[in-house]
């Protein structure tokens, strides 16, 4: 028996069993449970309780400690009627008074009257007891497991609750007793269920706290870092005993973790002669088709780590029949790689114009012609922007070769069969065929970056056909109203359109979202027909960019605030903003940067403040009488505004007019009541602003104690 000596050792325990749910799920959803734990928890003043997640194949669960045994009570204060209509002529209770008296379960005489917002009010105050945390429980958990999503849900039998996968059973368990609910004729109790092969029968929870050790010792490891750390033990084991090094991948690891409940690492192996097949393919189907890890050689040379006949798999089980089990891997296995080689030989035989005439009958979208006429498409705005980029004509030609070939590929019996290996099979078979090594590379590198964290293509030459493949898929999706919106997302165009902004600033390319999505939709619209106005499209494509610009930004770290400041101007490329956020952001903290932004900032807001005046007024020389302004107009002559300037020069240049500014604030009025001496000072003003504005919009910048 357990017994807690405080109210802070009490703990309740939630389980949700579940079939086999998918590995990807696992993790948003227990995250998803203890956010929404964690809310609830809060809302009912018991933001004091720690909740801590487990998951695995078959459940989702929160144990949830340091819970009082109810709510504290408290004063809540009440608000009545105006003080000026409690009574009546002869000085009685008011209907208004009596009724919130009534309402509150006190007596009239017991009201006090209380100023609000220099108004008098009745005011009486009530103590609320504090509700039980079991009631709390049986009400709040049910909704935390109905509140879950996915990104497919199912029903079973004729329930109409939606989940990724049907419940079994529920675990609802403060400390020893059982907090009761139901969810589609599943009761909740104590009893949960071990690993299904080591493990199969219910077992009794005595109480919260046994959870993580009662299940340890049915043979599932519920806590999802000690199943990835046990992993990776036992994978460094085998290294070790093996005399081998294996490439973990996070991504393989986090899944193979959320597949297996109880995980046992086995050696296993394939027939040398598959070493023939390029390393992608072999790791491929290691990795991505059976959640192998692949086993390379402890010893490097030239080419790094020598990829070996070998691999480690995860077992859901224990020792036993461990022989048996790996044969079974080796088998299926084998089997792939059988075909894989099948594959691999037939594509051989074919030469690469032979894919290539075969993408016109592949349909890319309905309306939009076939993946040949996208493959021209992307040739066309590739060697544009290889010529924006002033490439020479070999660059050109390599250029227009890696567009002609990037998605001959698509058409192999490999990359059908392994969709995964798009691009790298392209940079095999154009290898084989004889292509030169950077266009066989560009083949595979057009699609870099895949991710955010991804590298950028390695050759300049590749460069033009990866924006271009990019901004054509987003061309044509705008073009068909597939915008995303929400977290929906079905083409990844936001991924896409990330790759572009990587790209573009990644490689420090003076190129601009306005040409590029231009170029890409004038190409477009000369190959296809379609009804979109073309500047709203167009538009439509930079505002998209400019959405991902601003989130890489984020992702680099650079404050809101500034980058509030770089985006919010017009002009300039993205490049040129990336570069004035990094240079402002070293200053940002400094004494002279907040006095010379403050100052532009000053003849900013008189500016548009005055904005018709400002407009039309006109600077001149003879008319400057103070020698504050007369100062301010030669140093502003002296620094040439009107040029273009780095963001050095543009700090440079704030900082040297700053004294100019300021004396000419102090010294003069600037809405002087002579009209001349008025538009004189505006136009001075204007200056600065539409110098200042032409790059950065210095208002943005928040300094502390704004």
């Amino acid at each position: 028996m357990h017994e807690s000596s405080k109210e802070a050792n009490n703990q309740y325990l939630l389980e949700i069993g579940l079939e086999e749910m998918p590995a990807g799920m696992i993790l948003p959803a227990v995250e998803q449970l203890k956010k929404a734990a964690e809310k609830s928890l809060e809302s009912n003043r018991l933001q004091s309780a720690k909740v801590q997640p487990f998951s695995s194949p078959r459940r989702l669960a929160l144990l949830i400690s340091e819970l009082p045994e109810k709510q504290e009570d408290r004063i809540e204060e009440l608000k009545g009627p105006p003080a000026s209509i409690a009574r009546d002529q002869d000085g009685a209770w008011s209907k208004a008074a009596l009724g919130f008296a009534k309402k509150n379960g006190i007596e009239p005489d017991s009201l006090e009257v209380r100023n609000f917002d220099g108004r008098d009010y009745l005011y009486t105050a009530k103590n609320v007891q504090g509700a039980s945390l079991k009631d709390i429980l049986k009400q709040e958990a049910p909704e935390w497991i109905k509140g879950l999503n996915f990104p497919k849900n199912m029903r079973w039998g004729h329930y109409k609750m939606r989940f990724a996968r049907p419940i079994r059973w529920l675990v609802s368990l403060w400390n020893q007793e059982v907090i009761q609910f139901s969810l589609e004729m599943v009761e909740a109790g104590k009893h949960t269920l071990g690993h299904r092969f080591l493990s199969p029968k219910p077992s009794e929870l005595l109480h919260a706290q046994d959870y993580h050790s009662h299940l340890h010792n049915h043979f599932v490891e519920a806590d999802f870092n000690n199943r990835r750390n046990e992993i990776l033990s036992q994978i460094r084991e085998l290294e070790s005993k093996h005399d081998c090094k294996v490439e973990i991948a996070d991504d393989l690891l986090e899944e193979v973790t959320n597949l297996v409940e109880w995980p046992q690492a086995m050696m296993g192996g394939y027939d040398e002669n598959f070493l023939g097949l390029p390393e992608s393919v072999l790791v491929t189907s290691m990795a991505v088709h059976q959640r192998y890890f692949p086993v390379y050689s402890s010893q490097t040379d030239s080419g790094g780590n020598k990829l070996l006949p070998q691999f480690i798999a995860i077992r859901n089980g224990n020792e036993q029949h461990l022989e048996t089990v790996c044969q079974g891997n080796e088998r299926v296995l084998r089997a792939r790689l059988s075909d894989a080689r099948f594959f691999y030989e037939e594509d051989q035989k074919k030469p690469l114009q032979h894919f290539q005439e075969l993408l016109e009958r592949v349909v890319f979208f309905q309306k939009r012609g076939s993946q040949h006429e996208r493959v021209q498409r992307i040739q066309t705005l590739s060697l544009k922007l290889g010529e924006l980029l002033q490439f020479n004509e070999e660059e050109l030609q390599k250029v227009r070769r890696i567009a002609e070939l990037c998605k001959f590929d698509l058409q192999t019996q490999m990359v059908y069969e392994f969709p995964e290996l798009q691009g790298m099979m392209g940079e095999v078979y154009s290898a084989l065929k004889g292509e030169e090594s950077q266009v066989s590379r560009g083949i595979r590198e057009h699609y870099f970056p895949r991710t955010s964290g991804d590298g950028l293509p390695s050759d300049q030459v590749t460069l033009p056909v990866a924006l271009a493949d990019r901004m054509d898929m987003l061309s044509v999706a705008f073009s068909l109203k597939m915008i995303p919106s929400g977290s929906a997302d079905p083409y990844a165009l936001r991924r896409m359109a990330q790759g572009v902004v990587q790209i573009v600033l990644g490689k420090q390319l003076p190129l601009g979202w306005e040409e590029l999505s231009s170029l890409s939709v004038q190409i477009l619209r000369d190959q296809q027909e379609f009804t979109n106005e073309p500047d709203i499209l167009e538009k439509q494509l930079v505002d998209f960019l400019d959405q991902r610009e601003r989130w890489y930004l984020q992702e680099k770290g650079f404050r809101h605030d500034l980058i509030d400041a770089v985006l919010k101007p017009t002009s300039g490329t993205p490049l040129n903003r990336l570069n004035f956020a990094s240079t402002l952001s070293e200053d940002l903290n400094l004494p002279e940067f907040k006095k010379s932004v403050e100052a532009v900032v000053r003849a900013i807001n008189i500016t548009n403040k005055y904005a018709e005046e400002s407009q039309a007024a006109k600077l001149e020389e003879a008319s400057l009488t103070h020698e504050a302004e007369l100062a301010l107009y030669q140093a502003l002559e002296a620094m040439a505004l009107d040029s273009e300037s780095s963001p050095q020069q543009y700090l440079k240049t704030l900082y040297q007019l700053e004294s100019s500014i300021t004396a000419f604030f102090d010294g003069v009025m600037v809405m002087d009541e002579n009209p001349f001496l008025r538009s004189n000072r505006l136009a001075l003003c204007k200056r600065l602003s539409q110098w200042s504005s032409k790059h950065l919009d210095l208002r943005e910048i928040i300094f502390p104690g704004d």
